[in-house]
């Protein structure tokens, strides 16, 4: 697979040494794809924005957030306070008309008035030994800003998602993605050892409930 040259640029050339070696296979048997939708059973569109909120409520959904050293480039991560920052799915298949599972997928927060000015495209962002962090700074295409979304198995639970690095790439890395603890009590969305499985439900973001987004994100 040919890797566009920006890359190069914002990672060194072990980290996707790191990638592979880091591997779980991908199974040969995987589910066919279908349409990822809302709680209200719609499927979800490309370029639209949604909420991705946890199970158990309507708000602390994603959003963006300084972690570590406090500076650029954001960080994705769950604030039980705030309302979530939507998120916009882009697929390779532009005629295509909605989102699916199990399919690379590129990941945006196109937020307003965010001091950090890098692109808000997820990315895979080397942390620690056998440890990512999802963070922003991403381009379309790259390797590692490319996500998928599965569904939870169980005929109850066909609103039921979770992200997943997992690029249609044989021999690189395969890890669903989860929460993250930092030494503050940042939650942080990551993969890596020891780290769970976050789900959520999707829900279609209207225009009131961006407004207050942009009001919750104004000192980010």
């Amino acid at each position: 697979m040919k890797v566009a040259a920006t890359m190069f640029q914002i990672l060194p050339l072990f980290f996707l040494s790191l990638l592979i070696l880091n591997t779980q296979p991908l199974l040969a048997a995987e589910p066919e794809p279908e349409p990822v939708v809302d709680k209200q059973g719609n499927p979800l569109e490309p370029g639209v924005g949604y909420y991705a909120w946890p199970l158990w409520a309507d708000n602390g959904g994603l959003t963006l957030g300084r972690t570590r050293n406090k500076t650029c480039p954001l960080d994705i991560i769950r604030d039980p306070s705030k309302i979530g920052t939507p998120i916009e799915f882009h697929v390779a298949d532009s005629d295509l008309g909605y989102i699916p599972t199990l399919t690379d997928l590129t990941v945006e927060m196109p937020i307003l008035g965010s001091r950090c000015q890098e692109p808000k495209v997820w990315r895979l962002l080397k942390v620690g030994s056998g440890f990512w962090f999802l963070s922003t700074g991403g381009v379309a295409g790259n390797l590692v800003s490319k996500f998928k979304i599965e569904r939870l198995a169980g005929e109850h639970a066909y609103e039921i998602y979770s992200f997943k690095f997992c690029p249609s790439v044989p021999g690189v890395l395969c890890a669903p993605v989860g929460t993250y603890e930092d030494a503050d009590g940042t939650k942080v969305m990551a993969i890596g050892d020891d780290i769970e499985t976050y789900y959520v439900r999707f829900q279609k973001a209207s225009s009131t409930l961006a407004q207050k987004k942009n009001q919750d994100l104004s000192s980010v």
